[in-house]
């Protein structure tokens, strides 16, 4: 019954944002979005964010960052789930369910589990009255502290208080105590003005001596430490290494400082700034990355720049991918975390950087928040042998005595204890704190059910047992860290894998395949995960790329699955010669798949969809998911690609047989017309090529949609509003770019359509001189990932991207909509116009509200043939009840859209269609359009298309 819960994304904002009610599936990143638009909303004087911040900001969930007690690189230990939480949700071990925000729920639980509440207040006595063990508690948490529970909850709360206690006990207790579905934050305001300064220093101790300065004598917001391996890292980046420049060739133990300022105006921002100059010059820091080379302070000044700072920031959140990348294939990359009271930091850093020395582990670095003497040491290991693993015992014996022992630190400063510190806990806290642990550990949980062996755990080997390693698959993805970043971009994550998981199932595969005598157990667990993998490894990958977007080492696992693809494909001779035949006769098809789907919808109108669904479901499960669902949504068959009968005379002077190039055409000739706005021009000549893609030369609108014109149609209205000569590619309804034929793994197929396609844009374009047009995004990014010609590469655009840069100042536009929906589809997110698609269709619309959803799941026709992966990845669709229509580039996306949130999703070239006109043309009475100078400003100025 709790599985469910791990997805749920309910969210509540209330008020002016100053708190918000969130379940454990949202991401962190997107509460503070929820926030943002909230305060854009209702034209708040402050915006509100939660207050943990760590650097996964953008893949960690809200159940993760409460079990862990995540903090960040600017909040603290003050701004951290435990100070800033408010209530919440939890279930415990026998499935009783406690909300402390209702009165009756603590009534009723205090009734029921006296037991555990008079538990609870008796051990809060006991501590409250022991001050030594007080003051111990009270100096841990003065720092960062996760290690263990959070037993600040027995001192800061009074003892007859237990459901507040066991509230804050839940907190980073890792599910060891309960699960946590639902929490209430208290919020902490986003200040816009910020600015961020990179300040090198010669040696560690001059670094954590300023951040020490720091802590006591400003009101600074983040000091984030550079260790001398994390400042090599930063030498590879040219930006960097222009911004900083002395970094190259640093002293041995130069260190650095990523110091940022935030205010509530410009004013506030710059006292800030000023004093924390002031504090660093009052105490005679030296600055500079060689101590024989000092520099002044005004070396590393502070910048206002976003971009700038966005640059220093992103240097600080690649360091651990930029580690593990970099790692020994077959090895694993490790990530401990500790804390110290700053005035020991740089003692502790010392001795740190001494013992990776010592260990041979020379690809360590330590980094991390100087403000709160934490730091993140990274490093890679094996353990394929027994003396790999000893190593690492060693290591960690080693790493905790000097943490805990020595400098009096914590050995998890904001990650989990989790099982590989569980061994170390008595260690840093002590005999009598450590039974107090395990005593509250049998009043939540007697009998050990929840996460056994997590956080407590007796074994004082337990850190040397159950070691993962991480054998090698496929170079593809052989340097995953398995930080799960990737997760939330994945349209499976709900049914069937994530990247990671199939990262990691496969590499399971194949450990066991290259076993050399199988045992009978470890046969029938291949045979297992060979049997299992092929639906949820395989099928129910939608291959799109978007995890790669999120993996900090850039690994496509959708490459891989496509690799296996094409192995299975390699094997079955006759689907190879069934895509060849398909791919030099892809005529036949592209004239056929109009006027089946004609068909089709004619019997739709006869009978009602529900037939014609339960028909073809039957069929798809008959047939092994071949054929695909049908949905109400599904698309008629477009309409024949014309030219305009103006463009006769230039399509026969291109040796055109025809005035018309359909989609039952066979010409191999290209066609090209000029409109009349065109030959009006007769100065410059406007020309583009143009490829309308085999899915919209096939597909046209629903049924249902009001709109009947193709998307071809709309986009050639288009081009004849701004005055383009149209080139059309040679054999057009011939032309494909492969990808139907690259995503199910053939490879042959897919090449020989990207070369022929090739060829013929070449050719069209003058060998990439003129701008080409691809209609749908998906087919642009595969034309674009599989050409060989350079030249032909920078020539092609996908829809928004053209408008932004050939038709903005030629056309003018008119708001048309309240209130319309996006879906910028995985393509062009990779491609970057995420931003861009927004603005444009903003220029149409009075409110744009995107869909907020990674990846719609349709993948070509796989969404459509497996119903259940755009269903789980649309899951979460919720449009505003005011929109009433949903636009994209990708017809196929489209589709699933509209089946999903129940409005009609079409191209965006339809709203631009209807939302312009050539510039110039008489206003029509009561327009709202854009005079010309403000459209030139929004295409040439920052922050314009």
């Amino acid at each position: 019954m709790l599985t469910p819960l791990l997805h749920c994304c309910g969210n509540d904002v209330q008020g002016d944002g100053s708190s918000i009610t969130v379940e454990p599936g949202l991401i962190l990143g997107e509460v503070n979005k929820l926030l943002a638009a909230h305060a854009a909303k209702h034209n708040l004087p402050i915006q509100y964010k939660l207050g943990p911040d760590p650097s996964s900001i953008d893949s960690c969930m809200i159940g993760g960052v409460v079990s862990n007690n995540s903090s960040g690189m600017c909040c603290g230990v003050s701004q951290n789930t435990y100070h800033t939480l408010k209530d919440m949700r939890v279930v415990f071990a026998d499935g009783t369910l406690l909300d402390t925000s209702d009165r009756t729920s603590r009534e009723n639980f205090i009734r029921s589990h006296r037991q555990l509440c008079e538990g609870v207040s008796a051990l809060a006595r006991r501590i409250q009255a022991d001050r030594q063990l007080t003051n111990l508690i009270r100096r841990k948490f003065a720092i960062k502290c996760t290690t263990g529970y959070s037993l600040n909850a027995l001192v800061d709360f009074p003892a007859d208080d237990p459901i507040e206690i066991i509230k804050h006990l839940i907190i980073g207790s890792e599910g060891t105590l309960g699960f946590v579905s639902q929490a209430t934050y208290n919020t902490v305001p986003e200040w816009r003005h910020k600015a961020s300064a990179f300040i090198v220093f010669p040696d560690v101790r001059a670094a954590c001596q300023a951040a020490s300065i720091l802590r006591d004598e400003t009101a600074v917001d983040a000091v984030e430490l550079f260790d001398r391996a994390s400042l090599r890292e930063c030498e590879a980046d040219e930006d960097m290494s222009r911004l900083v420049p002395d970094i190259l060739g640093a002293d041995p133990m130069a260190a650095a400082l990523l110091i940022e300022c935030r205010g509530r105006d410009a004013s506030a921002l710059q006292a800030s700034i000023d004093e924390v100059n002031r504090a660093m010059l009052r105490h005679g820091l030296p600055f500079g990355a060689r101590a024989a080379e000092p520099r002044p302070l005004e070396t590393y000044p502070f910048s206002h720049d976003s971009k700038v700072c966005k640059t220093f920031w992103d240097v600080r959140k690649g360091l651990i991918p930029i580690v593990g990348a970099a790692r020994e294939p077959g090895t694993s990359m490790l990530i401990e975390d500790v804390a110290c009271p700053v005035d020991k930091l740089a003692d502790m850093m010392i001795d740190l950087i001494d013992m990776f020395s010592r260990y041979g582990y020379h690809d360590a670095s330590c980094f991390g928040h100087a403000l709160e003497g934490n730091l993140h040491l990274v490093f890679s290991q094996g353990f394929r042998t027994k003396d790999e693993v000893q190593r690492f015992a060693d290591l960690m014996e080693e790493m905790c005595y000097i943490v805990a022992t020595k400098h009096s630190g914590s050995l998890k400063g904001e990650h989990g204890t989790g099982r590989n510190v569980a061994a170390f806990v008595e260690m840093e806290w002590g005999a009598k704190a450590y039974e107090l642990m395990w005593e509250l550990k049998e009043l939540f949980d007697p009998d050990y059910f929840l996460n056994p062996g997590v956080i407590l755990n007796k074994d004082p080997d337990a850190h040397k047992k159950s070691l993962k390693p991480s054998p090698l698959a496929s170079e593809l993805v052989d340097r995953c860290i398995e930080c799960g970043f990737c997760e939330s971009n994945c349209p499976s994550r709900d049914i069937t894998l994530t990247p990671r998981q199939r990262i990691a199932s496969y590499k399971e595969i194949m450990r066991l395949s290259r076993l050399p005598n199988r045992t009978a157990e470890e046969e029938e667990r291949l045979a297992k995960f060979r049997t299992g993998y092929e639906y949820d490894g395989d099928a129910t990958c939608a291959a799109d790329g978007m995890c790669q977007e999120k993996c900090p080492v850039k690994i496509n696992t959708g490459e891989m699955v496509k690799a296996i693809r094409a192995q299975e494909m390699s094997q079955h001779t006759h689907s190879s010669q069934l895509s060849m035949w398909a791919a030099n006769h892809f005529n036949v098809i592209n004239n056929s798949v109009p006027t089946f789907l004609n068909v089709l919808h004619a019997a739709h109108k006869v009978v009602g969809p529900k037939p014609l669904e339960i028909v073809s479901r039957w069929m798809n499960s008959y047939t092994g998911h071949f054929v695909p669902v049908w949905n109400p949504y599904m698309p008629k068959g477009a309409a024949p690609f014309k030219l305009p009968a103006s463009s006769q005379q230039a399509a026969n002077s291109s040796n055109s047989s025809s005035d018309t190039a359909p989609n039952n055409s066979s010409s191999d000739s290209s066609g090209s017309f000029a409109s009349p706005a065109a030959a009006a021009t007769r100065g410059i000549p406007r020309r583009v090529v143009y490829l309308p893609s085999c899915v919209t030369r096939m597909m046209g609108p629903a049924a249902s949609d009001k709109e009947t014109a193709s998307v071809h149609e709309k986009l050639m209205s288009l081009f004849d509003k701004a005055g383009y000569e149209v080139i059309v590619p040679k054999g057009l309804s011939s032309q494909c770019c492969g990808m139907m034929f690259n995503t199910r793994g053939l490879k042959d197929a897919a090449a020989t359509k990207g070369a022929e396609l090739e060829q013929a844009l070449l050719e069209a374009s003058d060998n990439g001189k003129l701008p080409i047009v691809v209609d749908t995004s998906p087919c642009l990014a595969q034309i674009k990932a599989s050409i060989s010609e350079p030249s032909l590469r920078f020539a092609l655009y996908e829809p928004v991207e053209f408008i932004r840069h050939f038709l903005l100042d030629k056309l003018e536009f008119n708001k048309v909509r309240d209130s319309v929906a996006i879906h910028v589809p995985c393509s062009s997110k990779k491609m970057g116009i995420e931003e861009s698609f927004i603005k444009l269709a903003s220029l149409c619309a009075h409110e744009v509200v995107p869909s907020g959803i990674p990846c719609c799941g349709m993948a070509g026709d796989r969404g459509m043939r497996y119903t259940e992966l755009p269903a789980a990845s649309l899951q979460h669709l919720n449009l505003p009840r005011n929109v009433t229509d949903g636009y994209s580039t990708s017809r196929t996306c489209e589709m699933s859209l509209s089946n999903h949130s129940g409005i009609n999703f079409r191209g965006l070239v339809y709203l631009v269609d209807e939302a312009t006109k050539p510039r110039g043309q008489q206003q029509t009475k009561g327009s709202s359009s854009m005079n010309s100078s403000t459209q030139q400003r929004m295409a040439t100025t920052e922050g314009g298309l």
